[in-house]
């Protein structure tokens, strides 16, 4: 059966029951920043103010789509408990598949203050870009986001086929602040030859190229992993997750001629967890609480993670997505933080359990988040590759290593001031086999996670310092009678420093003036290694190094300032790119772009 009729089998085209919020309904999505009228004295920005990302560009410069479909446009106002801002979608009769890359564009702006908000956008419940708003200090700020989404190429297939349904999040209120968010989303699509993607002058690769190591081809089909009634839901297509016992599932079937699986999770934090990242351990509370509860200093670890019919499957220690709000706000004004407008989504291969699932019947996959406080947004998509040359395959898991991550959690505390460690480490191994018209190929995934964050606090709680170190490393090989056909590793680090101290300029419980230094960078290599040939290698840099002032009033900004230092790096064999941007006071006084491989000599 041809995978998309399969997919139209699967999924058929919904008819929705809450139509009173069908388009123009307004949707939600989280709030980063407490309420506060204070903001409103914020330092003033002439308008209209542009926030960037200084990341890859997504699509070919100087080549022109095929077409480009506005997709929706709504305005957020107050939105706060309303369901998704959904339409369908209608496509252009001369632009058929297939096409050489898509991208989605979100162009978005603020008429006036307004706290930042997480936001989502889906395709027939797949969602395919989760994003945070900058943080608007004036009237008219405005900010785009790109990203190349030709890895969700069947959702989009099937989307033209059946004008499915376009829906976006983002919860937002007008009580306290007025701004009001107005959004639209274009998808762009290419054809012809992507020769040119690897000519260094054209600078055509996508945002996040190592993404793309665990799919090398788009999936035949994708599986949402999402609420089933988020069209009229107030939480829309997300799962929440308020504790660490909290593990919601769904049921999916896959066709049984699938040969290739990876799920890919999506997630955001908010509220408790907002800043999880800096959160102390205290020593009294491990005293008090053997099991983590809501909002207790349990400190600086999370994992999320999958269960496929409760068997744990895999999971990543997400990176520190820094919100707008979040450290100081005016470090992300007009750059924003690292993955802020495209946050990370994170893989699983989860071939090696496949042979499990082609039985034809649901199976339930759950998605869960070690140590969370409430609350946590998760949704995934399964990514399915099928045999067209076969009807049904046959497999099963023949190697399940998965202890669970040794963890050590050491703290001293007297009273303010003191210390907390979280170390964490661990290897996981899963292998499993699937006969195709390939013949009988075995993956096997290796995951190796070692994890530290530590939280320091001196001079009666007026300084801290906060360090994380994340690495990952994930071998994915796939071998046929003991030769290996391909191999695979993702090298991932996360590193975090932030630096903080802190004067009362009044009384206790007054505004209190506080420096921060920070450094952050996330760095990706990709190592793949096909048919025995020579290894490919690509690696990915984005650093941010911050300093400024702000005054603080309840956990709000009052005024402030922030000087931003972005180098965004990439190189492969054939590609190289570099991008510097040098904010000071909310006012950009260097950007430089360059193509020559001798600027990123040194990754």
């Amino acid at each position: 059966m041809h995978p998309s009729l399969f997919l139209l089998l699967l999924f058929p085209l919904l008819v929705l029951s809450c139509t009173t919020f069908y388009l123009p309904a307004a949707a939600a999505a989280a709030s980063s920043l407490p309420e506060s009228s204070h903001l409103q004295t914020m330092l003033a920005i002439s308008a209209p103010f542009e926030h960037l990302d200084p990341t890859l560009p997504p699509a070919f410069t100087g080549q022109s789509p095929k077409c480009s479909v506005l997709a929706l446009r709504h305005h957020f106002a107050h939105t706060v408990g309303s369901p998704p801002a959904s339409t369908n979608y209608t496509h252009p009769k001369g632009c058929p598949a297939p096409w050489t890359r898509i991208v989605l564009e979100l162009s978005a702006s603020a008429s006036d203050l307004q706290k930042d908000r997480v936001a989502a956008v889906w395709i027939d419940g797949a969602e395919i870009l989760r994003t945070s708003t900058p943080l608007p200090l004036a009237p008219d700020t405005y900010w785009r986001v790109e990203k190349d989404i030709t890895q969700y190429t069947a959702l989009l297939t099937r989307l033209v086929q059946t004008n499915g349904t376009i829906s976006m999040m983002l919860e937002n209120s007008i009580a306290a602040l007025p701004g009001i968010y107005s959004v639209n989303l274009t998808f762009h699509f290419y054809r012809g030859a992507v020769a040119a993607a690897h000519d260094a002058r054209s600078l055509g690769y996508a945002a996040h190229p190592t993404i793309k190591s665990l799919y090398r081809d788009p999936a035949d089909l994708i599986v949402p992993i999402s609420h089933e009634k988020g069209y009229c839901s107030s939480g829309g297509f997300w799962f929440r997750i308020d504790n660490a016992l909290h593990v919601p599932t769904a049921a999916v079937t896959i066709p049984r001629n699938a040969y290739r699986a990876v799920l890919e999770i999506f997630s955001s934090y908010h509220e408790a967890d907002k800043s999880w990242y800096t959160n102390p351990l205290r020593s009294s509370y491990l005293q008090d609480h053997a099991g983590f509860s809501a909002g207790a200093a349990n400190g600086g670890f999370r994992q999320v993670y999958a269960t496929i019919d409760g068997r744990f499957v895999g999971g990543h220690i997400p990176f520190a997505t820094i919100y707008p709000s979040s450290i100081n706000p005016y470090f992300w004004s007009p750059v924003t933080a690292i993955g802020a407008f495209d946050m990370p989504s994170y893989d699983i291969n989860v071939t090696p359990f496949l042979g499990l699932m082609l039985d034809g019947l649901p199976h339930k996959i759950g998605l869960g988040v070690r140590d969370s406080q409430p609350y946590w947004l998760l949704t995934a998509n399964l990514h399915v590759w099928v045999d067209a040359w076969s009807d049904s395959l046959e497999g099963d898991l023949v190697e399940y290593i998965a202890p669970e991550l040794k963890i050590s959690r050491q703290a001293g505390w007297m009273s303010e001031d003191g210390q907390s460690e979280v170390l964490a480490e661990g290897l996981m191994q899963f292998a499993g086999w699937i006969s195709s018209s390939n013949g009988n190929l075995t993956t096997r995934v290796i995951q190796k996670v070692k994890f530290k964050n530590q939280v320091q606090v001196h001079n009666r709680g007026t300084f801290s310092q906060v360090e994380m170190v994340n690495k990952e490393q994930t071998t994915v090989e796939v071998s046929k009678e003991r030769q290996v056909l391909e191999r695979l590793q993702l090298l991932r680090e996360g590193p975090l420093q932030v630096q903080t101290s802190s004067i009362n300029m009044n009384t206790m419980g007054g505004p209190r003036l506080e420096r921060t230094r920070m450094y952050h960078q996330l760095q990706e290599t990709v190592n793949l290694n096909r048919n025995q040939q020579a290894a490919t290698t690509s690696t990915l840099i984005d650093r941010q190094d911050a300093e400024g002032s702000a005054l603080m009033r309840g956990g709000s900004a009052e005024w402030g300032s922030g000087d931003t230092r972005s180098i965004y790096k990439y190189r492969d064999e054939r590609t190289c790119y570099q991008r510097t941007m040098n904010t000071k006071g909310g006012v950009i006084v260097a950007d430089s772009t360059s193509p020559s491989c001798s600027s990123v000599a040194d990754i």
